[in-house]
Parts: structure tokens; C-alpha cells; sequence
């Protein structure tokens, strides 16, 4: 991401200018890294806290701007977070000093969880001069100088004019702390404001991109107890200039270093806030170096998140079949390419579709380019050359005269049998079907009463035809058997 020529323009100029540009392409970089390594395997560390985190990435980002700011500004100061957190004391002299949070959101960043910013803030004169943000995930930038307005990728920014607490959207961070009385106060604190009427209040983990959407007009106020200057710096600038108001939780003007805050839109809202909370005593920021807790680590290996998908390019064995496919990981990709190449076996092999390369790890898997071509063997298959593969010889296909078919279905669940259909084709080109129904219960008995009372007419018939026939055949055979008998006519005297 460039910054627009309208946001250029409308902070051209100033003693300061030089550095605010430097600011703006610094974060941009940092935004790569922490984008990058936000998919990648973290190492973790605790810093006073067992929930205030801190990573390699966070050390590198921070050592990358620092250095290079060093470089071009040698007479500067710097306070910074991880520096911060080594020993180095947090002082805001009159000399122009840098306050730097490498990544805001840290414990977002180790969850994988994309709210987490650059923050860069630079102060003359113990007065805050400029404040560059950049919310990486979302591309964000974040941009604010003393008397010139504040914008977000060229657009300008204006703070919400809600003065009234009970329609009020109020953002707010947990801390660092986690004992009783602290967590008490801090629910208790929540509690006061949506006993009020609050619309609501929100958590989001990054106390500078919550600052942001207050300067945006997207919340109307925001609290804090624990927050650290490098948190707020960059973001009372924005702010202010969004036309918004930054003091301190008693009423006061704001000391940067007292970790503690309140902001809103208007100055009525944000006295409103100011006088609903308790105060959490969290030290200030002069006073010690945050050390003080103990430097004692504990190292958390994170699994790496899942991969992007990317397209991939499948075939059989002969190239026969070739398809398209995306996956995230070796796991997908086969289970897809089984499915898209219709292959039924579940043991099959994956390789190279140029070369034959086995592909059987995750690790080779993922360092292979998008679009690359692989090869799918069953059991007994094996790689061969493009243009080299010989098919198995096929028997001719047969072509038959006639063919026919028999189809039973039903039209209805209840039905019994259903209905039968006959189909008859012949030379494939002329086909007769017929359709025989039974469908219903009644319908079958119906039909089986009538079957049944035609077999008993014809079989009656039958017997009757059969009987008479007999009959007569009886007789004739009883008339063959005495041929010369005649019945007498009369007697005759000798």
C-alpha cells in the first residue's frame, strides 16, 4: 500500500515532515512482516504477566524501525515497547523523541486473531507532534499531524458528536492484570457505564485500532486503566485532530504517562465517562521499567495455520481424465482428486505428473507452486512419459439386434408392487414401451378377484367341453365293440 496523493497533500509541509514520511513508510514494512507472519509458527514469551505477550516478531518489527530511524536520526530519543520491557527507562524529554509500539494486539497476533496495528507516535517539546497507524491485515493507514487533520488512506476523519451516554457505543481494554481487586474494579467500571444506558461496550484487543474507530466516528468513547504511552501516543494525535477529545480518567488533561485514559467525540461525553469509573492504579509508565514483574519466560510453540487454498491441475494414470482442483493441504488435495477423477480405491499413490516424484509430505507438498500438475496411481499402475503410454488393446463393441428391458417402480409408497414397464429397442434406434399398473392394494385384489373369476369361467368351460367330449367318445366306443347285433323286428314259424 502507497499513501494517496490526497493524503500527501494534505500534509505537505512542516519542520517535521521528513520524519512523519519516514513514520509512514516504516509502518508499511512492519504491516508486511506481522501479515506474513501472522499465518506462521510463533514462539511466545511472558513480560509481566502471564497474558502480556510478547513474540519474535514483536523484537524484530521493533528493531527494524528503531534501527532504521536511528540511522537517519541520530540525535533523536526512543521509547519503545520491547525496549521498554528489557530495562530501558520510559522518559519524554523536550528532545523529539519517538514512541514506538511494534505490534499493538500482541495476544490477537498469537491467536491468529487479524485486529493488530503499528503504532508510531513522535513528540517535540514533550508535545505530541504527528501519529502513524497502520492496521495490517485490513491495510489501514492511519495518519494524523498537529494542525493538519487526521485520514485513513486519504480520507479525512471525523469523530462521532454523541454527547448523550445512553445512546453511546463506549470501547474499553481488559490490562495486563489479572488478580481479583483488579478484575472487580474493571467489571465493576462496565457495569457503572451500561447501568447508564450504554448502547454497549466493546473488547476488541488493540487499544490503538480502538482509538481509531473512535476517530473514525464508529464509537463514542473509549477508557482505560494499564495502557502504556507507546499505546497511546499515535492515537491521541489522530484523535484530536478527528476533532475529538483525549484526557486524563479524573477530568484532567491527559499525562501520557499516567496508563490511564479517557476519549470521546465530544468533551461532554467524555466527562460523562470520566465520572462513572473507578480508578485501577496501574503505576505509571517514569516511574520503573516494566520489568519490575519479573523476567522469567515461559516459550509456547503455536501450530501453523492452515494454509491458503491453491489450484492444482490431477490426472489418472493414461492422462485420460484431467481436472481441476484447490486444496489447503496434501489431505485435501488427494481426497478432492479421488472425487473429481471418480476413482473408488482408497490406496493410491501421488506423484509428479512431469517427472514421477513421489508426493507423500506436507512439507514438500506446500513448496510446490500453484497450477502444479500431478498423477494418481492405483494399485498396479504405474508413472510412464507423456506421449509414451500404450492402452490396453479393447474388444469391439457388440451390437445387438434388439434389446429388451424391464423396469418395476412405484407411483406411490403405499403401493405393493408398483408398476412394471416393458421397453423393447431395436438396432438402437426404435424403441416400443408399455406400461403395466398396479398400484394400490384394492387395485391388485381387484385385479386378482378378476384373474381369479376368468380362470374359473375358462376352467369351467374347459370341463364342461372336456365332459361332453368324453361322453361322447364313450359312446362310440361302446356301439364299435358288438358291430353284428341288430334288435329283432318279429318271429317267424318254421
Amino acid at each position: 500500500m502507497k499513501p494517496s496523493g490526497e493524503d500527501r497533500a494534505a500534509r505537505a509541509g512542516g519542520p517535521w515532515e521528513e520524519c512523519f514520511e519516514a513514520a509512514v513508510q516504516l509502518a508499511l514494512r512492519a504491516g508486511q512482516i506481522i501479515r506474513k507472519a501472522l499465518s506462521e509458527e510463533k514462539r511466545v514469551s511472558t513480560k509481566t504477566s502471564a497474558v502480556d505477550l510478547v513474540t519474535e516478531t514483536d523484537q524484530a518489527v521493533e528493531a527494524l524501525i528503531l534501527s532504521e530511524l536511528q540511522e537517519r536520526f541520530p540525535s533523536h530519543r526512543f521509547i519503545a515497547e520491547e525496549a521498554a520491557a528489557a530495562g530501558a527507562k520510559c522518559v519524554l524529554t523536550p528532545s523529539p523523541t519517538w514512541i514506538v509500539d511494534p505490534i499493538d494486539g500482541t495476544c490477537n497476533f498469537v491467536h491468529r486473531f487479524p485486529t493488530v496495528a503499528v503504532s508510531i507516535g513522535f513528540a517535540v517539546n514533550q508535545e505530541l507532534e504527528f501519529g502513524v497507524i497502520y492496521h495490517c491485515t485490513e491495510e489501514r493507514l492511519y495518519t494524523g499531524q498537529r494542525g493538519r487533520g487526521a485520514f485513513c488512506n486519504g480520507q479525512q476523519l471525523q469523530v462521532s458528536g454523541e454527547t448523550d451516554l445512553s445512546k453511546a457505543l463506549v470501547l474499553t481494554e481488559i490490562g495486563p492484570r489479572r488478580d481479583p481487586a483488579t478484575l472487580k474494579l474493571f467489571l465493576s467500571n462496565m457495569e457503572r457505564l451500561l447501568r447508564t444506558g450504554a448502547h454497549g461496550v466493546r473488547v476488541i484487543g488493540s487499544s490503538t485500532l480502538a482509538l481509531c474507530h473512535l476517530a473514525s466516528g464508529a464509537a463514542d468513547a473509549y477508557y482505560q486503566f494499564g495502557l502504556h504511552c507507546w499505546d497511546l501516543a499515535a492515537a491521541t494525535v489522530i484523535i484530536r485532530e478527528a476533532g475529538g477529545i483525549v484526557m486524563d480518567t479524573s477530568g484532567g488533561p491527559l499525562d501520557l504517562m499516567a496508563c490511564r485514559v479517557v476519549a470521546a467525540g465530544t468533551r461532554e461525553m467524555a466527562t460523562l465517562v470520566a465520572q462513572a469509573l473507578q480508578t485501577i492504579n496501574y503505576g505509571r509508565d517514569d516511574e520503573r521499567p516494566l520489568t519490575f514483574m519479573g523476567l522469567q519466560t515461559r516459550k509456547v510453540l503455536l501450530t501453523p495455520l492452515m494454509h491458503p487454498a491453491r489450484p492444482f491441475r490431477v490426472s489418472n494414470h493414461n492422462r485420460s481424465s484431467r481436472r481441476g482442483v484447490t486444496a489447503s493441504s496434501l489431505q485435501e488435495l488427494l481426497s478432492k482428486t479421488l472425487d473429481a477423477l471418480v476413482i473408488a480405491s482408497r490406496v493410491v499413490t501421488l506423484v509428479l505428473e512431469e517427472d514421477g516424484t513421489v508426493v507423500d509430505t506436507e512439507e514438500f507438498f506446500q513448496m510446490l507452486g500453484d497450477n502444479t500438475h500431478f498423477m494418481v496411481l492405483e494399485k498396479g499402475q504405474k508413472w510412464t512419459p507423456a506421449g509414451t503410454y500404450i492402452p490396453a488393446p479393447q474388444k469391439p463393441k457388440r451390437s445387438g439386434i434388439a434389446r429388451v428391458t424391464f423396469d418395476l417402480y412405484k407411483l406411490n409408497p403405499k403401493d405393493v408392487i408398483g408398476c412394471l414397464n416393458v421397453k423393447a429397442t431395436m438396432y438402437e434406434m426404435y424403441s416400443v414401451s408399455y406400461d403395466i399398473r398396479c398400484t394400490g392394494l384394492k387395485a391388485l385384489l381387484r385385479s386378482l378377484l378378476r384373474f381369479l373369476s376368468h380362470t374359473a369361467q375358462v376352467t369351467g368351460q374347459c370341463l364342461i367341453y372336456m365332459g361332453t367330449y368324453m361322453l361322447r367318445m364313450l359312446a362310440d366306443t361302446e356301439e364299435q365293440a358288438v358291430p353284428g347285433v341288430r334288435p329283432r323286428r318279429g318271429l317267424t314259424s318254421g
